[in-house]
């Protein structure tokens, strides 16, 4: 896999290092590729629809636009959720396929768009075949 990786802004568990995480951005109509490099081990950044913004999310904040699942296996996930200052009881459960999301948006979502989109995107590997607080 290729990708940009993140470097851990915090120890793990006994003051060890947590080992990098890959992530990559998707646009709206790669959800299929997302999840396929979500479920291999990666963290899918994938730009959703802005029909929520101006709404209250559940945690009471009103949500803007630009809207991102940040996609995952639930260790890498809550691994990444770590280094961003997000809270695992805030991933979204995993649905049909093995993977869960965080639902970010507004500035955290534009920065992460920012860093992420455009960067070089290698052929998808032979394995893959084919979802601000």
């Amino acid at each position: 896999m290729h990708g940009a990786t993140l470097t851990p802004f915090e120890s793990g568990a006994g003051g060890e290092e947590e080992p990098p995480l890959e992530e990559r951005y998707f646009e709206r109509r790669e959800i299929r590729e997302a999840i396929a490099f979500a479920e291999q081990g990666g963290i899918a950044v994938h730009r959703n629809l802005d029909a929520y913004d101006g709404r209250l999310s559940r945690r009471g904040v009103v949500m803007r636009k630009p809207f991102l699942h940040v996609i995952g296996l639930r260790p890498q996930l809550e691994a990444w959720g770590r280094r961003h200052g997000l809270k695992p009881e805030w991933i979204q459960p995993e649905g049909r396929r093995r993977v869960a999301h965080y639902d970010v948006f507004g500035p955290f979502a534009e920065t992460l768009i920012a860093r992420l989109r455009g960067k070089a995107r290698p052929e998808a590997p032979s394995s893959c075949s084919t979802s601000e607080l």
